[in-house]
């Protein structure tokens, strides 16, 4: 489960980030709905789209910190 604050979904979206399921690396330029896209950390199949990763329930979105 990855855990970001609000702030951190929207900037994640806004920077067109994604996330290797398997490995767990970052990757960018990676749009919000993307599937399947290869990392290049591990060259896999496994990169999705930060909101694909919230609608796949892999986020959970904390309350702000303060």
């Amino acid at each position: 489960m990855i855990k970001l604050t609000e702030q951190d979904f929207h900037d994640a979206r806004d920077e067109y980030m994604g996330k290797c399921l398997k490995c767990g690396a970052d990757a960018y330029g990676v749009e919000p709905d993307a599937r399947k896209y290869k990392c290049e950390v591990c060259n896999t199949r496994a990169v999705y789209g930060i909101e694909e990763l919230f609608l796949m329930g892999k986020i959970d979105i904390a309350e702000n910190a303060q």
